[in-house]
């Protein structure tokens, strides 16, 4: 019985430790979207120079498609990949040098999102925000 608890105190520090390191060992690049077209994949101008294919969730690619967005400087928080990919965790985008989180309001319903689109609510139209901070 006692191993038992000993053994889940183990496994669930060790599970804590693991997610600590993969997120301290998050890499950030700078950038500006190469100018997609409907069905290919989104590619990154490094502002140090050459691109990167982005590999990124459904929710945060339809941010980064968002044609609000399409001048923006980003940065994105991932990890490199073999051929030339980037895993991409987080985006923010740079305003005078600062990072942005990038959010979609209803004035309606008072919801805040983190993709564009209608209201899950209201189905009214959102606004897109643009935050100061992480």
């Amino acid at each position: 019985m006692l191993s038992e608890i000993l053994f889940r105190r183990f496994a669930v520090v060790g599970a804590l430790v693991l997610a600590v390191s993969a997120l301290a060992s998050a890499e950030a690049i700078r950038g500006t979207l190469v100018t997609p077209t409907a069905g290919e994949k989104l590619q990154l101008a490094l502002a140090s120079g050459g691109t990167l294919d982005l590999e990124l969730d459904e929710g945060l690619e339809l941010t980064m498609r968002d044609p609000q967005l399409a001048k923006r400087l980003w940065e994105l928080r991932g990890q490199r990949q073999d051929g030339g990919r980037f895993a991409v965790e987080k985006i923010f985008t740079v305003k005078d040098g600062e990072l942005h989180r990038v959010t979609y309001y209803c004035e309606i319903c008072h919801i805040t999102t983190h993709e564009p689109g209608l209201c899950m609510c209201c189905q009214g139209d959102t606004d897109l925000r643009e935050l100061p901070g992480e």
